[in-house]
């Protein structure tokens, strides 16, 4: 689809990304380079520095940035959750969070800058866009070996050195269907222990520190 027409504005919506997967953090500031009316800024670690920032873009499952907690909300950006998962559970903790919209991870790279578009505007048509808002099924899910979100973000966490258990708190899921999903994603990528899928989520950006694959 062709890029959506923009009108220059006087200063560009300067949005923030929370500490993310490297390869989340990598796509965003390739989408948002060449945009004449969207740049994406540093987060600030401290309040002084809020009002340089006009969204800030944060995963649930990670919790809202440290620097923006107990924070008032009229003194903070606007909190824009961005996520692989665009579950029930995912959407209530967004709102809980106090987050004024749930973009898809998966979305593409124009729907994505439409949406943060109409977000600051305020005038986006719901509280959650997802990459099956308005794409032919034959389209969608295009992710690494056919995984789904959910198996996606389970690989994103495991890489990250989270137990099941910790994966299972944090999404407020039970440990069996964390090992549900847990085995349907193995399968997928073709590995059978935990290590393997860490080299996995490695290959694919995911981002692992030192501390992982000491878990099975």
């Amino acid at each position: 689809m062709p890029p959506e027409p923009v009108t220059r504005a006087a200063a560009p919506v300067r949005i923030a990304l929370a500490p993310d997967a490297p390869i989340v953090a990598a796509g965003l500031a390739a989408i948002v380079a060449g945009e004449l009316d969207i740049a994406l800024v540093e987060l600030p670690t401290e309040g002084a520095g809020f009002a340089e920032v006009d969204l800030v873009l944060y995963d649930p499952v990670h919790e809202v940035p440290e620097s923006l907690r107990g924070v008032a909300a009229w003194n903070r950006p606007p909190l824009v959750a961005f996520s692989w998962s665009v579950r029930a559970d995912t959407v209530t903790r967004a709102r809980a969070q106090g987050a004024i919209a749930l973009l898809s991870k998966d979305l593409e790279p124009w729907r994505l800058l439409r949406a943060l578009r109409a977000v600051h505007r305020g005038d986006l048509a719901g509280f959650t866009v997802t990459v099956d808002d308005d794409l032919p099924a034959r389209r969608r899910s295009r992710r690494p070996d056919g995984l789904t979100a959910r198996e996606l973000e389970m690989l994103e966490l495991i890489t990250r050195g989270l137990s099941n258990e910790e994966i299972a708190s944090s999404l407020y899921l039970s440990i069996n269907s964390v090992k549900t999903y847990i085995r349907t994603a193995y399968r997928k990528i073709g590995v059978n222990r935990r290590p393997q899928a860490v080299l996995w989520g490695v290959h694919h950006g995911f981002g692992a520190d030192a501390s992982v694959g000491a878990r099975r």
